[in-house]
């Protein structure tokens, strides 16, 4: 699973079979499923991020 906490309140859940990879580029936190981007999520909206 994978949630994100955004600084409006705001909560995004991705459960497992929802994606294979993750990654961090800097600015932007990417999520992935099957080598496709489908998830891009703004570093400066975010306050958290959990990843189980």
């Amino acid at each position: 699973m994978i949630k994100i906490v955004f600084k409006n309140g705001q909560i995004a859940k991705w459960k497992k079979k929802e994606w294979t990879d993750y990654k961090y580029d800097g600015r932007c936190f990417i999520i992935i499923k099957d080598e496709k981007w489908v998830g891009l999520y703004n570093m400066d909206s975010i306050i958290s991020i959990i990843t189980k």
